[in-house]
C-alpha cells in the first residue's frame, strides 16, 4: 500500500468486503468525494451501479474538459537499460531485444514524422540508461524539440528535484512515472536489481517533479502485477497527497494493462476490461478536474468509448521502440517494441473516431505565451 496509508492491505480488502449497495449510493449522490468513496466505487458491490456511475462521470468529464480529447504521441529515443524488471523486453538480460539509441539527427527526424502527422504534445521516453541518458543529454533533446511541439512529457528514470529543475528550463512541462506496484515486497520481487529496485526513490518521484515545477504529474501501477483494488486504492491515496503538496500541478492518471502475448510475460494477476472501465470511472468521478490518459493496450473500441465518459487523453499512430515512426523504415529494419500495441489506428484515423463521436480533437494543449 502507499506508505503514508495508515491502513494496511488486509484491512483495505477487508473494507472492499463490507461495502454494501448503499454505501455506492451514498458516493454517488455526494457532490465532493473523498478517498473512502474511491473505495467504494472500486469495490465489487459497485459493478451493478456502472451506468449510474457511467452518467456522473460523463458529466465531470464535460464539465471540465467539455467534448475535447487531447492527442499525443510516444517518441522512444532509446532502449538500453540497465534494469533487471521481469516483465520489460527492455530489461537488461533480454536477448530478444534490439539496443538502439537515436542519435540527435534520428530524434529530430522522428520528431518530423510525428508533427507531419498533426501531433503536437509528444512524450519523450528511453530506458533507464543513466549513461546514455543523462540530465544533459534529456536536456538537449527537449531543447531541440521544443522548437516543434507546444507540449513535451518525459517518461525516463526517476531524476533528483535538481534534474528536474534542469528538464523544466529545458522545455518539458509534464511528466509520467509508474510506481509498477505499490506492493514493497512484489515491488523488489519484480525489480530484483538495478536503481529501479529502489522502490522509494520511484514512490517519491513525482513529489520531487512538482517541486522542480512540472505541470503534470503522471501516476499509475501496471495492471496485473498483484491485485488491481489494493493497488487503485494506493494510486488513489498517492494523488490526495500529490494533491496538497504540489498543488499547482495537475494529477495525471494512467491504467496500462497487461494483455496477453504469446511467449510474452504472463501477469500473476489478470485484470479484465470491466474492471479498467470501473477504475477510470471511479477515478473521474472522485478526480474531476485530474487528466487521465487512456493506453494503446486497450482495444480501439474501448479507447473510442471511454474517452466519451472519462479518460480526457489518448495518443494516436503510438510506436514503441526508438525510430519507429521513421528511422527504421528508411532502414527497413524491424519493430522490436517494449509492449504489445492493440491499438495500431493511424493518427488519421484515431481523429476520425473521435470526430465520429461527436468531440473535437485537440493538438495542442499548451501555449508558453499564455
Amino acid at each position: 500500500m502507499f506508505p503514508l496509508l495508515k491502513y494496511t492491505e488486509g484491512q483495505v480488502l477487508e473494507y472492499f468486503s463490507r461495502v454494501t449497495a448503499e454505501m455506492v449510493r451514498a458516493s454517488l449522490r455526494k457532490e465532493r468525494c473523498d478517498w473512502f468513496d474511491l473505495l467504494n466505487l472500486l469495490s465489487p458491490a459497485a459493478y451493478p451501479f456502472m451506468d449510474e456511475m457511467r452518467e456522473r462521470a460523463r458529466k465531470a468529464r464535460i464539465r471540465y474538459y467539455g467534448k475535447t480529447v487531447s492527442v499525443y504521441a510516444p517518441l522512444y529515443i532509446g532502449n538500453t537499460c540497465v534494469n533487471h524488471c521481469k516483465y520489460c523486453d527492455f530489461r537488461r538480460e533480454h536477448t530478444g531485444t534490439v539496443r538502439r539509441n537515436l542519435t540527435m539527427d534520428e530524434i529530430r527526424t522522428e520528431g518530423e514524422a510525428i508533427r507531419a502527422g498533426g501531433i503536437d504534445s509528444l512524450l519523450i521516453v528511453a530506458g533507464e540508461d543513466p549513461v546514455v541518458n543523462s540530465v544533459e543529454h534529456l536536456a538537449e533533446v527537449g531543447r531541440m524539440l521544443k522548437k516543434m511541439f507546444s507540449n513535451l512529457s518525459l517518461e525516463v528514470a526517476p531524476q533528483s528535484e535538481e534534474g528536474y529543475r534542469e528538464l523544466f528550463r529545458s522545455g518539458y512541462e509534464s511528466l509520467t512515472c509508474f510506481q509498477e506496484t505499490y506492493d514493497p515486497v512484489l515491488y523488489k520481487e519484480m525489480h530484483p536489481a538495478g536503481p529501479k529496485s529502489n522502490y522509494t526513490w520511484r514512490l517519491w518521484t513525482q513529489l520531487r517533479a512538482g517541486k522542480a515545477g512540472f505541470r503534470t504529474l503522471g501516476c499509475a501501477f501496471l495492471l496485473g502485477l498483484g491485485p488491481w483494488r489494493p493497488e487503485a486504492a494506493s494510486l488513489g491515496a498517492h494523488a490526495f497527497y500529490l494533491m496538497k503538496e504540489c498543488y499547482e500541478s495537475k494529477v495525471q492518471f494512467a491504467f496500462p494493462r497487461f494483455c496477453k502475448v504469446e511467449g510474452g510475460f504472463v501477469p500473476p494477476c489478470e485484470v479484465d476490461e470491466r474492471d479498467v472501465d470501473l477504475m477510470m470511472l471511479a477515478f473521474r468521478i472522485v478526480f474531476p478536474q485530474s487528466c487521465m490518459t487512456v493506453s494503446t493496450r486497450e482495444a480501439p473500441r474501448f479507447r473510442d468509448y471511454i474517452v466519451q465518459v472519462a479518460a480526457d487523453n489518448m495518443s494516436a499512430g503510438s510506436r514503441v521502440t526508438p525510430g519507429g515512426y521513421a528511422v527504421l523504415e528508411k532502414e527497413h529494419a524491424s519493430d522490436v517494441a517494449q509492449f504489445t500495441l492493440t491499438d495500431r489506428r493511424t493518427p488519421a484515423e484515431v481523429y476520425a473516431a473521435i470526430k465520429a463521436n461527436g468531440q473535437e480533437v485537440v493538438y495542442k494543449n499548451w501555449d508558453n505565451r499564455i
